[in-house]
Parts: structure tokens; sequence; C-alpha cells
């Protein structure tokens, strides 16, 4: 008689694949990030929910759009666009494909669930906010218009949040991440946000990097740092850049190396070929966002690696579940129907394009009757998966995670 498979066994040999060729000292970090809470082992691991749903709903026939592939509560935050104004979008981009229009709503759905759980939201009032953010994205919809917020559309805490962000000088984001004045401005590597790199690292980084900023402006590169930020992605090869410009100003730039999506493995026959993955994760974004974030590019790397460049964006301007207020029943909605506009808007605003679905089609389908009552099931009881699954982490000491 065989006997089954040890689920804790199970679970961390899945993370142990999935975190490969990662940076141990973030990696470690990034272990004990996902112990703070459900939620947050919940961001870090989309390849486990990529892999309950496809399970689930093998078979379906759901339209295909373009979308994140990761989107969750906090997966959303504020950015200074290419026009200069302060935008409220998706903002990740990393597991961006075409799959079932419903795997981006599955995902945020069952975020919902699970950060509930940490919120301590009664059951009712948890079905009645899901279920208000399913009704909210089959509206959108069926409005057929893609739409964008903001800081000058926005309300409520989301308006306040925006305009703080928007009234936060460049100078102040620039001390933030930095110490020194004039010439001697530095990075701050304090553990926490910024690394020390290797001299050998730099070495190679440095000749490419300074004609990356001749390319692109011009300027001189002053200081360059290894990046700690996110969470699912943490541990991959990041960086920070400190320029200054010809006119003697101060930009940061942030450079990540790109790696295939999580969901390749089960919504892989779908997409179309990509020269690398940077080139995905670059297109992507500029077809889903309305207006996108400065200097984002896609690059090929000293050794061959494809790197997204952007505006350095601190985590800071992520409306994070801290500053979500789940006691106010109103706001919450209203947040989570702002929400539901991104994810109908970025897939309208995609449709039609590299075997996505048109809005005639997209439409067609949020008038089908039976498949919100069964994604709204099926999100309850992935979160109750999650949960499983946290605690079972929990029991794996971190020293056995690491290889």
């Amino acid at each position: 008689m065989t006997s089954s498979p040890d689920p804790a066994h199970t679970l961390l040999q899945t993370i142990r694949q999935a975190d490969q060729q990662r940076r141990l000292d973030a990696l470690r970090l990034k272990y004990q990030l996902m112990r703070q809470s459900c939620f947050r082992f919940y961001r870090a691991t989309p390849y486990l929910f990529n892999h309950a749903w496809s399970h689930r709903n093998a078979t379906n026939d759901y339209p295909l759009s373009w979308g994140c592939g990761d989107l969750h509560l906090e997966n959303m935050g504020s950015y200074r666009g290419t026009n200069g104004l302060v935008y409220y979008d998706i903002n990740d981009f990393d597991e961006a494909q075409l799959a079932p229009c419903t795997l981006d709503l599955a995902r945020l759905v069952t975020s919902l669930f699970v950060a509930a759980k940490d919120w301590q939201l009664p059951t009712e009032l948890t079905l009645s906010l899901a279920w208000q953010l399913i009704v909210a994205y089959k509206r959108h919809l069926l409005g057929g218009k893609p739409r964008s917020i903001e800081r000058q559309t926005a309300r409520g805490v989301l308006k306040r949040f925006l305009e703080q962000v928007a009234s936060r000088s460049s100078h102040a984001l620039l001390n933030r991440f930095t110490r020194g004045h004039g010439r001697h401005r530095r990075l701050k590597r304090d553990g926490v946000h910024l690394l020390s790199l290797a001299s050998s690292e730099t070495d190679t980084l440095w000749p490419w990097l300074e004609q990356v900023v001749t390319d692109y402006g011009g300027g001189h590169l002053r200081d360059l740092a290894f990046r700690i930020a996110g969470t699912s992605s943490l541990g991959l090869t990041r960086y920070a850049a400190l320029v200054q410009t010809k006119k003697g100003r101060y930009k940061l730039l942030d450079f990540k190396v790109a790696a295939p999506p999580v969901g390749q493995a089960y919504w892989g026959a779908w997409q179309p070929s990509w020269p690398d993955d940077a080139t995905r994760i670059v297109q992507l974004q500029e077809r889903l966002q309305d207006v996108s974030p400065r200097y984002l590019q896609s690059l090929v790397g000293p050794g061959g690696e494809s790197l997204v460049m952007r505006s350095l964006q601190p985590q800071a301007d992520r409306l994070t579940l801290e500053l979500i207020p789940p006691h106010k029943g109103k706001r919450l909605a209203g947040l989570l129907e702002t929400v539901a506009q991104l994810l109908a808007s970025a897939q309208l605003r995609s449709g039609g394009q590299q075997g996505s679905a048109i809005t005639d089609e997209l439409v067609a389908f949020a008038r089908q009757p039976g498949w919100d009552t069964e994604l709204l099931q099926q999100a309850q009881q992935l979160a109750q998966q999650v949960e499983q699954d946290y605690q079972q982490f929990c029991g794996i000491a971190i020293d056995d995670l690491l290889f």
C-alpha cells in the first residue's frame, strides 16, 4: 500500500522549485515576510493559485483576455505617468499573460477572502463585499468602455491617498533612498530596502548602465545597489540606480531581471511568441494601463539577461491593507468598485489583440448566467486552501526552505 505524500513536504518542494536562482539573503527575508500574515503568504505564492485554479477550471470556455496574472488587493498602486499626472492602476505585470478572463478576477476575489480573515471581518459581510466586487466587474464590462483613475476623479480614501502621493516632492523621495549632497550623494544601503553589490557585479554592470543612461537622456551614473522590494519577486536580481542628469538633477531608476510567468505551465499554449520576458512585461503593461510610468523600457543586460527599467516606485505608493479601513464597510465597498473598474478596463483596453477577446465577446460573457456564483464559491474554497497552506508553511523551518 502506497502512503500519501506529506502535504508539508510537497509544499516545501513546490516553494523551493519556484524560488530557484534567487539571492539567498533576500530569499530569507522573503520567507520571514511570508510568515507575517496569510495575506502576505498569498501575495508571495501566485504559482500555488495558478495551479489550483487551472485544476478547477481545466476545461472552461471563458473568453481569453490579457491580464496581470497576479491580481490581488495590494497589486494596485500610484505612479506618475509619462504625462506628469498621478494615476492609480494595476502596477505589477511580471506574471502578465493571456488567460481566461476569470483568472485575475478569481485571484482578486480570493485575496478579499484571505484579507478578511486578517481583518477579522464577519463571514456575511465578506460574502456581500465579494459579491459586490463581482457585480461591479460585470457592470463595467457591460459598459464596454475602458476608464482610468487619476487624482482628479478619485474619491474617498483613494483620493486622499493620491493627493498625498502627488504632493510629495521628488526631493523628498530622493532623501528617502539617498544620503549626502551634490556629487557626494549616494544610495542608502540600509539592509532593508537596499543592499550592497559585490565589487565584481558592480564592475560588470557599471559600464553597461553608463551606456543606458547615455541612450536615455544622458547624464552620469552615480551609484548602484541591489534593491529589495515586493514579495513574490523578492530575491530576483533587481537594482536601484542613482543618476545625475545633464542639468545636475537626480533621478532614481529601477532595473529588474524578468522571469517567465508562473502561469506558463497552465496557459502557455495560448501565448504568442515574445523576444524575451522583459519585452512581454513592458508591452503588456503599456497595453493594459491607460498611461504607463516614466522610463518604462525593456533592456538586454550585459550577460544577455532581459531586464525591465522604470522609474523607481517606492512600496509606500501602494494602497496596502493597513491603509484600507475594513471597519468602514461603505468605504471598502467603494474601493472595491474602483478595483473592479480597473480590471474590466484593462481587459477592454487590450481586447482583440494577439488572441484576446474583443469587446463584444466580453460583454456577452458578462451577460451569461451562473459563472459569477460559481466563481464566488470557488474563491471562498481557494481562500480556505490558502489558509491551510499558510499554516503548513509556518511549520517549516526557514533553513529547510533555503537551498
